[in-house]
């Protein structure tokens, strides 16, 4: 019996978001309204998932990385912009042009 990639996908993301405490359906309400919190979410747990990391290995980096964003301040040296977490920039297939 084959198996479907975006089920795969979708139960990684349901997991995710489980472990996170959140429910799917809210979490998809605030993605379509452009909520900053769950974009980040949404495109780190992507490229978790196209990195082929375990739910696991998932939540522990989305952990150290929400606390990076969270808990450091701006003036920080230390912390990110917006779009430049280790989490967020693009892989070599984005890089091409091609996207996830």
């Amino acid at each position: 019996m084959a198996t479907y990639p975006h089920n795969s996908k979708h139960m990684f993301m349901s997991d995710v978001l489980k472990m996170l405490h959140l429910k799917m359906d809210e979490f998809m309400y605030n993605l379509v309204h452009y909520h900053p919190y769950e974009i980040i979410l949404y495109i780190w747990i992507n490229k978790l998932y196209a990195q082929n990391k375990s739910r696991e290995e998932a939540i522990q980096l989305i952990y150290k990385a929400r606390n990076r964003f969270l808990l450091t301040p701006k003036d920080s040296s230390c912390s990110y912009p917006l779009l430049e977490s280790p989490l967020t920039k693009p892989n070599r297939v984005d890089a091409k042009g091609l996207s996830n």
